[in-house]
Order: structure tokens, then sequence, then C-alpha cells
């Protein structure tokens, strides 16, 4: 009987130590479990920044395709605006050499003797002058020449603030328009 007591004591022990083993391994499985669902969340959400990183790259590709065949094109054209440079300074330095030669200077005077390449200076009361008689010229029925006519028959008439103010205006609303379209944009 002795035995058998000690046989249930033994057994309860070793039941318990199972017990406690298996609750231990138990742990160990749910963590192993737990650490498993919390790496597939990961590499979920590493496949989806290596399609998000993948669409950048192909979109970063287009782009320098689309640049490099941009500054090929503006290479070719910055080429040819070079070469046309540098024929108009050719054919300005030729000409100034034929302007300054003596036999031109020459031709020159026998073909004009007098100073008739000089700009003769007009007064600005002369141009007002002028600008009347041929204003005067058309006809009246439209009120902007009868504007004109006034505005330059006048002596103190001064219509540079009016004109100022009118391209201050012009300027503010070309401003206005270009934050309309960036908002129409932005919207």
């Amino acid at each position: 009987l002795q035995l058998l007591v000690l046989a249930v004591a033994l057994f309860k022990e070793l039941v318990a130590a199972k017990n406690k083993q298996l609750q231990s391994l138990q742990a160990a499985i749910e963590k192993e479990i737990q650490r498993t669902g919390e790496l597939q969340v990961e590499l979920a959400n590493m496949k989806n920044e290596i399609t998000e990183t993948e669409a950048a790259l192909i979109a970063d590709q287009q782009l320098q395709a689309e640049m490099e065949t941009s500054c090929s094109s503006k290479e070719g054209e910055w080429q040819e605006r070079l070469k046309t440079r540098s024929e108009e300074l050719i054919a300005l330095h030729e000409t100034i050499k034929v302007l300054n030669d003596d036999d031109s200077l020459d031709l020159f005077k026998k073909a004009l003797p007098s100073a008739s390449l000089l700009q003769v200076k007009a007064s600005k009361a002369e141009l007002r002058e002028r600008a009347v008689a041929k204003l005067s010229k058309l006809p009246r029925n439209r009120p902007a020449i009868d504007l004109l006519m006034l505005a330059l028959s006048g002596k103190q008439v001064d219509f540079s603030k009016v004109v100022k103010m009118v391209d201050d205006m012009i300027t503010l609303l070309k401003q206005e328009q270009v934050d309309d379209d960036a908002k129409k944009e932005y919207c």
C-alpha cells in the first residue's frame, strides 16, 4: 500500500510537471503564433511598400526618359541657336568691315553729297500740330477722335496719370487672373 501511495504521489507530481510543461509549451506556441501573425502583417506592409516603390520607380524612369528626350531636343535647339548667332556675328563683322572700308566711304560721299541721313529733331509742339492736322481730316462721327483732338489741342492737358492708372489696372487684372487660374488648378 505504501508503494501504491508512493506511486500515486509520484504520478500526481509527474502529471503536475507535465501540465506545467504543457502550459509552458502552449504559451510558447501562442507566442510563436502571435509572432507569425505580426511577421505576416509586416510582410504584407513590405509588399505594399514594394509595389508603391516600384510604381514610383516606374514614374521616375518615365520622367527620366522624358527629361532625356527634352534635354536632347533642347540641346539641338541650343546648338542651332549658337550656329545662327555665330553666323549673325560673322555677317555683322563683314558688314562693319565693308562699311569701314575706304571704298565704301568714297561711295557714300558720291551718293550723298549732303548730310541727308541725319535725323531732324521735332519738338512736341510740331508733332502735336501734325497729329491735329491728320486727325482733323478724319470724319467727326467718332467720340474717340474728338477726345484725341481735345487732348492734343489743349495746352495743359496731361493724360499720363490716367494712362498710368489704366496700366496699373491692367497689371492688377492680369495678376488676379493668374491667381484665379492657380486657385482653379488647386481646386
